[in-house]
């Protein structure tokens, strides 16, 4: 078993990879009670469009969420979530576009809830009974969805980013998509991406790291899986120009929102590592649209926000920089907001100030269980990677290497949207 040190945190991640190629990880502590388990794969809702040695595969968005929901079926036909409840454990499953999630959280019977999982996980049955009665509750799903403010927003934001990734559509499906889904979407996508290479299990909380991983061994070991066929997914080809500039939608918010989403291409920051690159960005985002930035002291004084804030992650081949607002004066608001984006300042003060700050937070993080679990399932998930060296990062990072950073993005590609409340009549 591997040991990852995590430099100047006094942490240590435990890992192996099985003879099946399983990647286990392991997240120790003595100072909580609780456990949080979460096997991991690499497919999401994203992934419509596949290709399994030399043939080609297309299967209906909400296909993976499908997927999900007949996963968390027995083969009797009961939910897998009520016996982990019967051992005192909370339990979820969850598809974002990259990945697909089952994870239980508890304090007592570990093991049992591990073996439990991993049963129901990698030896399915698929049922045309099942699947024929969960199509209602994914339908009545999806029509929440019509009239969920967060759920809109992030596809109006993504329709207004990308032309081609398919982000753009809704990670359930559209009622025709779940109506066209055949089981045998179900199963084709099982078997191509639920195999034990294409999986993380990841263990965080009160737990001893060698009986665990000899636990799973000895589990695995009971199982045949077929080989590993290693499907590839479509490299979607994305134009670098935003498809809108400016969007209003009305939906069920209390008070209006407005969006400025930055669109830049990753290639000129490819000599970056990708956490410092992130890292630099978010520390200037927090500088000028922070708790503490200027900006939101002057615009709360003046009664135009009541919230503001800005972020960035990576979308495939792009770096996205979003700043958000809660104002009753969005045509106000979004202008300034915009303005500051084009003008940000880097200031070595208020670095050095915000650069304690990360470090900090990345300190609290590990006194959590989940947020432990939930930071190695979204870093291996997404990049492939633990970084061993996050805290010397952030130390390390100059004003002059911020500075250079951002002088890659590119601040062309904007789009904006204004979110406003339905009016009682269009209710």
């Amino acid at each position: 078993m591997q040991e990852i040190k995590l430099k100047g945190l006094d942490e240590t991640i435990y890992y192996e990879k099985l003879v099946n190629g399983l990647r286990v990880y392991i997240w120790k502590t003595t100072t909580k009670k609780t456990f949080k388990g979460t096997l991991t794969y690499n497919v999401g809702s994203e992934d419509v469009s596949f290709k399994v040695g030399t043939k080609n595969y297309q299967v209906p968005y909400g296909t993976a969420h499908f997927l999900e929901h007949i996963l968390c079926k027995k083969d009797d036909g009961t939910s897998l979530l009520t016996d982990f409840n019967r051992l005192g454990c909370y339990s979820n499953a969850a598809t974002y576009g990259y990945k697909t999630v089952y994870e239980f959280m508890g304090s007592d019977n570990f093991y049992e809830a591990l073996e439990l999982l991993l049963n129901n996980i990698e030896k399915k049955n698929f049922v045309l009974e099942h699947f024929l009665s969960e199509k209602g509750p994914i339908k009545e799903e999806a029509r929440r969805g019509l009239d969920s403010a967060p759920r809109l927003i992030s596809e109006e934001i993504n329709k207004g980013l990308f032309s081609t990734y398919p982000n753009r559509m809704p990670g359930v499906g559209t009622l025709d998509d779940i109506e066209n889904i055949k089981l045998s979407d179900l199963e084709l996508l099982y078997k191509s991406f639920y195999h034990p290479e294409n999986c993380l299990l990841i263990i965080t909380g009160n737990i001893e790291a060698d009986k665990t991983i000899e636990f799973v061994k000895n589990h695995e070991s009971c199982i045949t899986f077929a080989k590993y066929k290693n499907p590839k997914k479509t490299n979607y080809k994305e134009p670098k120009n935003v498809v809108k500039k400016d969007s209003v939608i009305k939906i069920n918010v209390e008070t209006p929102k407005v969006y400025v989403s930055l669109k830049t291409p990753l290639t000129p920051l490819k000599n970056y590592d990708i956490m410092e690159m992130l890292d630099a960005v978010n520390i200037v985002l927090n500088v000028n649209f922070g708790a503490t930035s200027l900006l939101r002291e002057d615009l709360i004084n003046k009664k135009l926000v009541t919230t503001i804030g800005a972020y960035a992650y990576i979308e495939r081949d792009y770096l996205i920089i979003q700043v958000v607002s809660k104002t009753k004066y969005p045509s106000k608001v979004l202008p300034i907001l915009k303005d500051k984006l084009l003008n940000l300042e880097i200031v070595a003060s208020d670095i050095i100030r915000k650069k304690n700050s990360e470090i900090a937070n990345l300190v609290l993080g590990y006194e959590d269980v989940e947020s432990v679990n939930d930071y190695l399932s979204y870093s291996l998930s997404k990049f492939n990677k633990i970084w061993d060296n996050e805290k010397e990062i952030i130390e390390n990072m100059t004003t002059e290497k911020i500075k250079e950073i951002i002088s890659k993005v590119s601040f062309e590609e904007i789009s904006t949207l204004i979110v406003e409340p339905k009016k009682t009549e269009d209710k």
